[in-house]
């Protein structure tokens, strides 16, 4: 059952990946990651030092570019294999935490009474629906970030922190698990405050010979001695000392409601003064240009911290309510509007079972593992919550709810166990299901949502965009690798830039382009030199209504963009 079960996620990650293949699916986040993977392998170090991108990520993505050194069309595709490989990884890791918490249940059973739970091969079932869902639907494996590493060091950790609380006196444990934390916050900041909530619940881990404070300390140990480098890194470069920036960036857009990249219009009500604000090169319509120290694509999103530096965010009560109102209703959505019925089940069992009569030995581990992602949620809720963010705790957390539940021996309680697990199946894989068959229904056209909710791969008028038709066209009229570009559109998701290994840094905002090209020729004109006194070697524009562009832009190939090149 087991091999059946790891072949069905694997053969229905596939699939994903093939549709993500067909269709060159990219996301903002995955250029940034693509561009410092690059930094790392050359030794940038000061590009590749980053204190809103975490570097795991980007030096897997590097090695695969290095390593095979994919074509303009099979650069993204070549992603999309890389994700799948470390889905396949992740799953090997919630292989061995299923087990792991398995293994902790079985030895309450023997330490408790006549009591029954979950039927070997429900329980089996459970777990690896749980992960199906929370890989494809949550954290979605066609998406270009870290958030399915992160899952595979979450569970590993997990898994490595249960076979802790059966062997506490194990110092490769102890170490083990410090090494897993540290590689976790490589992947992601947010796992550097739970790392230190996690460590923090072994001491609730019997102490056997080593010593709870001991054992803290090794554990500790080993996490400095992966994490601590990359954080002097950072400090060094930042001048003080810090673990990353993401948490004052995402404060400042997410509960300060700063608009990024183009927060000028609202720097009033903000606090502090931008120390590198992008230069306004032309006031109507705006022009910004932002060539600056800051490598990458489009610098403006490699580098937020490095644009926003000298602004402070203002956590006020006011604020703070509506972010966590706002982050609040994130999590009603995903836990009463998604899984109600899942939900329902759980609550329905876990009243009838008697904890009088539970073996604090056998449950502890799971039910510390879902006081941990209950941290993971409420850090989150503080300040933006996206379920692939939390995608790993949330089945941390029916672990730990679910290992709770056990029943008193007796036909009718069994039957009513056996029934309720078979529900808890079927809610889940309603859910993979939906997702499954909306994909099927529109595989002609399909393109997974980004975080913003337009389709990867799309510009800013609706039309998905061929990026790597793009980038050829583009190539193959006069502009060369390593030029500088102006871009007239959404620079975010100008995937075509990185394909041809230009860099944007000069853009004319989406709301500002109707402006533009409605301006008078004397206006374009003048928009045109001051853009010309930046360096760059052309403007590229999205498609424009027909009649719009005026004489001395070329169509880029077919695909409807528009290029000015600078003599």
């Amino acid at each position: 059952m087991r091999t059946a079960l790891r072949l069905l996620a694997l053969a229905l990650a596939a699939a994903h990946t093939i549709v993500a293949v067909m269709q060159q699916s990219m996301n903002e986040d995955g250029i940034d990651y693509l561009d410092m993977g690059d930094a790392w392998l050359r030794g940038d170090w000061d590009m590749a030092v980053n204190g809103i991108w975490s570097p795991l990520y980007s030096w897997i993505l590097g090695a695969m570019i290095h390593l095979f050194e994919p074509s303009i069309r099979w650069e993204f595709p070549a992603v999309q294999i890389t994700n799948f490989c470390v889905f396949a990884v992740a799953l090997v890791c919630f292989e061995y935490f299923w087990r792991a918490l398995t293994r902790s249940l079985d030895m309450g059973m023997q330490a408790g009474g006549p009591m029954i739970r979950f039927h070997p091969a429900a329980w089996m079932i459970l777990g690896y629906s749980l992960f199906i869902w929370s890989s494809l639907n949550l954290i979605e494996i066609w998406a270009v970030n870290p958030d399915m590493c992160v899952a595979a060091l979450v569970y590993l950790a997990a898994g490595l922190f249960l076979h802790l609380s059966r062997a506490p006196g194990s110092i490769p444990t102890a170490s083990g698990l410090g090494f897993v934390l540290g590689v976790g916050y490589l992947a992601k900041a947010a796992m550097m405050p739970l790392a230190v909530v996690l460590m923090v619940l072994t001491i609730a881990i019997p102490p056997a010979n080593l010593g709870r404070m001991r054992r803290l300390g090794v554990i500790a140990i080993a996490f400095l001695l992966i994490a601590g480098p990359f954080m002097a890194a950072l400090s060094t470069k930042y001048g003080h000392f810090t673990f990353s920036d993401v948490g004052r960036f995402t404060l400042l857009k997410h509960v300060n409601e700063m608009p990024y990249p183009n927060f000028h219009p609202v720097l009033e009500r903000l606090d502090g003064v931008p120390e590198h604000s992008p230069r306004k090169i032309f006031d109507a319509p705006p022009v910004y240009e932002f060539s600056g120290p800051v490598g990458g694509t489009y610098p403006m999103s490699y580098d937020p911290g490095y644009w926003t530096a000298g602004l402070k965010p203002t956590v006020g009560v006011a604020a703070l309510a509506r972010a966590v109102t706002t982050q609040g209703m994130a999590y009603f959505d995903l836990f009463v509007r998604t899984q109600g019925g899942f939900l329902a089940i759980a609550v329905l069992l876990l009243l009838m079972t008697p904890w009088a009569a539970r073996s604090p030995r056998g449950v502890g581990a799971g039910v510390l593992l879902a006081l941990w992602a209950a941290a993971a949620f409420g850090l989150y809720s503080l300040v933006h919550v996206t379920t692939r963010y939390i995608a790993p705790f949330v089945v941390l957390l029916w672990a730990g709810l679910l290992s709770v539940i056990q029943l008193p021996d007796g036909q009718q309680l069994r039957r009513l166990l056996n029934l309720g697990s078979a529900m808890l199946i079927l809610f889940v894989w309603i859910n993979i299901a939906t997702l499954n068959l909306e994909g099927m229904a529109a595989i002609s056209g399909f393109s997974p949502l980004s975080e913003s909710g337009a389709p990867q791969g799309q510009f800013s008028d609706g039309h998905k965009a061929d990026h790597p038709a793009i980038a050829e066209a583009i190539l193959s009229q006069g502009v060369h690798n390593g030029d500088d570009v102006a871009f007239i559109g959404y620079s975010f998701s100008a995937y075509w830039a990185r394909l041809a290994r230009l860099r944007i840094v000069a853009e004319i905002h989406p709301e500002d382009m109707a402006d533009f090209w409605q301006a008078a020729a004397d206006t374009q004109d003048a928009v045109l030199q001051a853009l010309a006194g930046t360096g760059v070697r052309a403007v590229v524009a999205e498609p424009v209504p027909t009649g719009l562009a005026p004489p001395g832009w070329e169509p880029v190939g077919e695909t409807g963009y528009l290029m000015y090149r600078f003599r």
